[in-house]
């Protein structure tokens, strides 16, 4: 609070100033427009100050408590107010307000002001790792499968050869005894492709040549690890008649099944079909001698 006096050159009347009291105050940040009026404050400083008489008095300046600054009064005794520093603003932005207006709160620093915008709360949040990256890989690998896929049908079909077709026919003795002789004879014309290591093959439990003492293969060997007669190539168009000759070993009862195919890879059948090749069938009764 500040009492000052004034006077004119030609009185010696003095008369006492109505006390004043300069206050200031800082606010957080809020919106832009806050911000212009607090960087408005910003390095502003204003005061009374008062002389009386002439010589070298000093004079005493009241501002925000943020600068200080020095009246020195000349000698006409007038009110003088010391000049502001280099960039400094107008007090524009000071509340002057009278003594009787003001009531003290005791903590008005700690009270809310309606003037003031509160601060923005932020919350911390975590943002979850990128999964497009994932889910392009996914989709990639299925497209790169079915690309693979598609190629190695695509290849497939156009590299299939033509299926094994023939006519066939099968002639076996069907009762002997043990040391009788007996016979099994396959004709086989071919009207498809030429059908490379064609293969006489036992899918039953009964093999021919088990039962019987081979004497004369009629050009076959024995393909144990195929349970065949591995009887040679037959080239397209080609007719071959496969006749085996044997001598019975055991007295049975005994049930064939024989099916053709190549014994080489991939093992394809003669006269293939969705539900199975063609299979020739027959029975042979072996009685003890």
């Amino acid at each position: 609070m500040v009492r000052g006096c004034t006077g004119s050159v030609t009185s010696a009347s003095t008369v006492l100033l109505e006390p004043r009291m300069v206050s200031k105050a800082s606010c957080a940040a809020g919106p832009p427009e806050q911000l212009a009026c607090m960087a408005a404050q910003d390095g502003t400083a204003t005061g009374l100050a008062a002389g009386l008489g002439a010589g070298d008095g000093l004079g005493v300046r009241v501002g925000d408590g943020l600068k200080e600054a020095v009246a020195r009064p000349v000698g006409d005794g007038l009110l003088r107010t010391a000049a502001l520093p280099p960039g400094a603003q107008p007090a524009t932005a000071n509340i002057a307000t009278t003594a009787a207006s003001l009531i003290p709160t005791g903590n008005w620093n700690a009270r809310a002001r309606a003037d003031v915008t509160p601060g923005i709360a932020c919350t911390p949040f975590t943002i979850s790792a990128p999964v497009s990256g994932l889910n392009e890989r996914r989709v990639y690998r299925m497209k790169a499968a079915l690309a693979v896929a598609a190629v190695v049908l695509v290849s497939g079909c156009a590299d299939a050869p033509p299926p094994f077709t023939a006519d066939v026919n099968v002639s076996a003795s069907q009762t002997d005894s043990v040391g009788g002789r007996a016979q099994l004879v396959v004709n086989v014309t071919n009207t498809g492709p030429a059908i490379p290591h064609i293969g006489l093959t036992f899918v039953s439990a009964d093999k021919w040549y088990e039962r019987h003492t081979l004497t004369d293969p009629g050009g076959c060997t024995v393909a144990t690890d195929y349970s065949a007669l591995d009887c040679g190539d037959v080239a397209a168009g080609a007719t071959a008649i496969f006749s085996i000759t044997g001598t019975a070993s055991q007295a049975g009862k005994f049930h064939y099944e024989l099916e053709l195919r190549e014994l080489v890879r991939p093992f394809h059948y003669v006269n293939d079909h969705p539900n199975g090749a063609d299979i020739q069938v027959w029975d042979e009764t072996i009685s003890a001698a």
